[in-house]
């Protein structure tokens, strides 16, 4: 053994007497004294060229010994005080680092490890650490972290173990994986940072964190500049909000309540929305871009008091405004209807609805939510502040007992009222009956004809 005391940085270049170092070529057989012919191929140079990036290291102190790894005898230098390698533009340094070989095929990094790229904006810290050149990695364990900074984004990944792949700025992640950024944590096992693609994927079940909410899939991913997340495989979301507690009004009561409600403000309550189908996507608000939600087939959000069915489901600005395409349904289990159609539009902040592709309003039972009636139209509007939704275009209405049509209707929730004009007819038992106007109880099968009643095929007034 002999001990160096002084500070140093020694360059060895990988292609340096290449010829002489590699070990020979090993071959299976049955006959193990068989002389196997070299092909052209294996014979001829190749023409793919060597890396000849020097690995630069050193440090304040150094200690030099001989050891036997795998059978070879090999150098080994054991550096101190500021103990660094560095591969290429990428700087990793210890407490003490031992390095094996002239070349420095391995090294063992032991305390304070720290992997800087800086082109790359990645910065890994880890108690111990082993870097393998010929592999282009190094391994870190005791707590590794990785803190990405770019773009004004920066994002912690916490695991068990990990292996930084130098060359491809590629990160895998071991065991229990924790990503955390300013918009949300994510908890999962095992993880792949793909950096040039600014995205990390993580397996086995990953869930993740934001204010009031809960987001778990079979697998999830999370580009970073984009501020984007995607879940696939039984996406689901779990959200918990407060909000003025919703019941339907008696009609009677209608007038009083607006009184009272404009001296008292109404109380909040606790809501639970549940919100899954099989691939989620989520972008944050990005310069003019705007936040949007986006769920993926077999889309169903649940409320206690409704719930919403449809092929795709995409919501904006924190639900203010909502898309929703193929086979859609909203069930209201407040004011006792279900809508549905093949596209629908919701506009909160201006309280409005837009159904259309064949849309319909089923009028349901306040107790089984057993349908009692329904009513289609070319297209149906809602209106929030007035809880009326109106039907233009060939309005159909069908109730227990009778059948009738106008070309537009306006449905009073809260009196569970439909009004019916523009030349409508009512028929029942076989009698077809017109006039000015026709109000409808759906859930009573009850009609009231006004102006000008006309029995269709009968010039006798009535």
């Amino acid at each position: 053994m002999k001990p160096y005391f002084l500070f140093f940085t020694l360059s060895s270049f990988c292609g340096l007497y290449a010829h002489s170092l590699e070990p020979p070529i090993l071959r299976g057989s049955d006959n193990l004294l068989k002389i196997i012919p070299l092909s052209k191929s294996e014979i001829a140079p190749s023409s793919k060229k060597r890396d000849r990036t020097p690995v630069i290291w050193g440090g304040s102190t150094l200690t030099q010994e001989e050891r036997t790894l795998n059978g070879f005898q090999m150098k080994a230098f054991i550096l101190g005080g500021g103990a660094y390698i560095t591969h290429k533009k990428i700087q990793l340094t210890a407490k003490e680092i031992e390095v094996i070989g002239d070349d420095a095929l391995i090294g063992n990094l032991k305390g304070q490890v720290v992997v800087e790229d800086k082109e790359n904006g990645a910065t890994l810290i880890a108690g111990k650490g082993v870097y393998d050149k010929i592999a282009g990695t190094v391994s870190l364990e005791n707590r590794p972290v990785l803190i990405h900074k770019k773009d004004g984004k920066t994002v912690k990944i916490h695991c068990e173990s990990i292996v930084r792949y130098l060359e491809d700025a590629k990160t895998v992640f071991s065991g229990k994986v924790i990503v955390t950024s300013l918009d949300f944590r994510v908890f999962g096992e095992d993880a792949v940072y793909f950096e040039k693609e600014d995205r990390i994927d993580l397996a086995n079940e990953p869930f993740l964190f934001t204010d009031n909410r809960f987001l778990q899939g079979k697998t999830l991913s999370y580009f970073v500049k984009e501020g984007s997340i995607s879940l696939a495989g039984d996406a689901s979301i779990y959200q918990v909000g407060f909000e003025s507690e919703k019941k339907k009004t008696d009609s009677r009561k209608k007038e009083s309540s607006k009184t009272e409600t404009a001296d008292k403000e109404k109380p909040k309550v606790r809501v639970v929305t549940i919100f899954s189908g099989n691939e989620l996507t989520h972008k944050n608000k990005s310069g003019m871009e705007e936040s949007r939600t986006n769920m993926k087939g077999n889309a169903f959000m649940f409320r206690n008091d409704s719930e919403f069915r449809a092929d795709e489901i995409e919501s904006k600005r924190n639900n203010s405004f909502i898309n929703s395409k193929g086979n859609v349904s909203f069930l209201d289990k407040v004011n006792f209807y279900r809508m549905s159609g093949g596209f629908l539009e919701y506009n909160k902040e201006k309280g409005y609805s837009y159904l259309s592709e064949k849309p319909q309003i089923f009028f349901l039972d306040e107790k089984t939510l057993d349908e009692k009636g329904s009513l289609s139209a070319v297209f149906i509007e809602r209106f929030d502040d007035k809880k009326e939704a109106v039907a233009r275009g060939n309005v159909e209405i069908q109730t227990q007992t009778s059948f009738a049509n106008g070309e537009f209707a306006t449905f009073f929730e809260e009196e569970d009222k439909l009004v019916l004009e523009g030349n409508p007819s009512l028929t029942r038992d076989k009698t077809k009956v017109s006039a000015g106007k026709i109000i409808i109880y759906p859930n009573e099968d009850r009609a009231i004809l006004s102006d000008g009643l006309k029995v269709i095929g009968n010039d006798q007034k009535k």
